[in-house]
């Protein structure tokens, strides 16, 4: 079983000027790789600052009426703003492009696929939005089924886009298909206010919480329960970024007007050839069904010890739980609860859980 750890120790410095701070309401940052320089923007007024090496600051822009997510992407800067989706010139810090999305409420957080498609969360709306950059065009992806959609990342291995909520109980973490647009929702989490998604060198997920203002890691991009504390101690941490030359994590603290810096230690990879992880899969059919779905199972384990399956409605409230006999590969679910009351038509998640490991998926009655 591989493992990751964080070496003790982390060091952790939060940029407190001397001179004037220049930020407010601090939402993401990134690093400009062309100045050697941090590059933050400011919700409340729209302000991109620069932080250099001895944490001077100093405007970068201060074109745009409220900025959010930033992104470099060679030799630009791309910014999701109250104004549409800027791009900036890096080299000459010059506003070179906006492309206007009229119907957009509030833009979020953004990030790439690999063929250079640009999606950005609306999290008012909840739509998430693809940009052709070189096009200037832009199209509504998804419009359906992600609530509150924040912090994005772009998971290559299964060419899918990572997103995750901010508001409601309990938050979730999703996935969509950036050819298809099929969503699949990966996680709840047992922590909530998820904000910003970030990546160290080795591919692992960390993901950012207001509600116990810390930086959790998942080993890797399964997003499951192998999941860690990173780094606490932060204010409402925001949209974070590894700078993966040196594993430092970058913290916009959106309630202090502060940036914190932490020195992660580079994570020791550790093979167990003894030990097998679990591999749960997961489905169900017909999706959309009325009245009755199968719900299909496999475990790559002979112990099913402790095994169940849960079904929750869209809040998030248990509708109806079964317990996993051996050589049992799948229920039959009629649209009841647990007193055998029919539920209404809508979006519902199934969990299959074993021990530590789960899977949840999504599935639609449509009466």
């Amino acid at each position: 079983m591989k493992k990751s750890f964080l070496i003790l120790g982390i060091i952790s410095i939060t940029m407190m000027l001397f001179s004037q701070n220049l930020l407010n309401q601090p939402e993401s940052v990134e690093w400009d790789h062309i100045h050697a320089q941090w590059l933050v923007s400011n919700h409340a007024t729209g302000e991109i600052v620069s932080i250099d090496s001895t944490g001077e600051q100093s405007i970068f822009s201060d074109t745009l009426s409220s900025t959010r997510g930033l992104k470099v992407r060679e030799d630009k800067l791309y910014a999701a703003s109250n104004d549409g989706l800027a791009i900036f010139d890096l080299a000459g810090s010059y506003l070179e492009n906006l492309i206007p999305i009229p119907e957009a409420v509030l833009l979020n957080d953004l990030d790439f696929d690999s063929q250079g498609n640009l999606f950005v969360s609306d999290y008012w709306d909840n739509k998430i939005y693809k940009i052709n950059t070189e096009l200037n065009s832009y199209e509504l992806f998804i419009d359906y089924g992600i609530i509150a959609p924040n912090g994005l990342i772009f998971d290559e291995e299964f060419n899918r886009m990572l997103v995750c909520a901010h508001e409601g109980f309990p938050t979730v973490i999703h996935s969509f298909d950036v050819s298809t647009a099929e969503t699949e929702l990966l996680l709840y989490p047992n922590f909530y206010s998820l904000d910003g998604f970030a990546c160290d060198i080795h591919g692992n997920i960390y993901v950012s919480s207001w509600y116990t203002d810390s930086v959790y890691m998942f080993e890797g991009n399964n997003i499951n329960n192998n999941v860690e504390i990173a780094a606490s101690g932060f204010n409402d941490p925001a949209d974070i970024f590894i700078n993966q030359t040196n594993n430092i994590l970058a913290v916009p603290n959106f309630s202090d007007n502060s940036v914190s810096f932490v020195q992660l230690a580079i994570p020791v990879n550790i093979h167990d050839n003894s030990i097998q992880p679990i591999t749960l899969e997961l489905s169900n059919h017909p999706n959309p069904f009325n009245p009755t779905t199968t719900i299909s199972f496999s475990l790559t384990t002979e112990n099913t010890e402790d095994t169940e399956l849960v079904i929750y409605n869209l809040k998030g409230q248990k509708v109806r739980k079964y317990s996993i006999l051996n050589n049992q590969f799948s229920i039959s679910w009629d649209g009841t609860d647990e007193n055998n009351k029919p539920v209404s038509s809508g979006i519902y998640f199934y969990k299959l859980k074993i021990g530590k490991y789960e899977k949840i998926k999504k599935m639609i009655l449509m009466k």
